[in-house]
């Protein structure tokens, strides 16, 4: 549970409730002694990061990884810190890096990750529509949920990403077949008009939206040999798809 790390109380500091509500309005809800605070949205129950901790154990478990080398874990979009204290708490001796273009989540996520007890996340403020310090380093995993459809160049980003990891978790929405227009390159899809003023919302006035054939065709494209889509959903506000996919590079699976 966010906020808490029951095994380890000690590692719980005190939370400050005002300090938490001049820092909002907040979208993810947290559980800090019992209360609970902030919006609706629950990362700790997200599907989403439970099954990325699943299937990245099985993935190590299965790898002829040395255990003295530390796990490193790129978090692409950390917003207000839900999912960053989850890979935390599920990895507590991994070097994660969490990643956002808001100076606004990134100190909610300080907040939070400090309320938590958790001290081993480096946060860093980068656009990553555009070449990044981030990922030009080696990561064990890449965690990338809800960013790529903010991306105005996700084919850019997904190359850069496959140069950065032999595991991507990719969870994103994309265009539906008969929606798309717009031809980029080789690739298919439709433009989706932002609203930049609002935390959710990416910092370009427009994003492409692929379909799910030229968004494997990316991921192929940037050296991902293993794509696997573990599910497809209707988004509430009809954006499109979205879509839950793990990439690997061959390679790199049990080694």
């Amino acid at each position: 549970m966010i906020g808490t790390t029951p095994d380890r109380p000690e590692l719980v500091n005190e939370f400050d409730a005002a300090r938490f509500d001049a820092l909002g309005p907040w979208i993810t809800g947290f559980e800090f002694g019992g209360a609970q605070y902030g919006g609706q949205y629950r990362a700790d129950t997200d599907s989403r990061v439970l099954r990325f901790i699943s299937k990245f154990r099985e993935r190590l478990a299965a790898s002829n990884r040395g255990r003295d080398q530390p796990l490193r874990i790129l978090e692409c979009g950390c917003l207000e810190g839900g999912h960053t204290s989850v890979l935390a708490q599920a990895f507590p001796d991994a070097e994660i890096t969490a990643v956002d273009v808001r100076e606004t989540s990134l100190e909610k996520a300080k907040f939070i990750l400090s309320a938590s007890g958790i001290a081993k996340v480096q946060l860093i403020k980068e656009n990553l529509d555009e070449p990044s310090p981030a990922l030009s380093q080696q990561y064990d995993a890449i965690f990338c949920v809800g960013l790529l459809y903010h991306l105005r160049d996700p084919a850019a980003f997904l190359a850069r990403a496959a140069q950065a990891t032999g595991f991507l978790w990719l969870s994103t929405i994309i265009c539906a077949e008969p929606e798309a227009t717009i031809v980029e390159r080789e690739y298919r899809g439709r433009f989706l008009g932002e609203t930049i003023e609002h935390p959710l919302a990416g910092v370009n006035w427009q994003s492409f939206l692929p379909t799910i054939g030229s968004l494997s065709d990316m991921l192929w494209s940037g050296g991902f040999s293993e794509i696997s889509l573990l599910e497809k959903s209707m988004t509430p506000d009809g954006n499109g798809p979205a879509v839950l996919l793990k990439a690997e590079r061959t390679s790199d699976i049990g080694g």
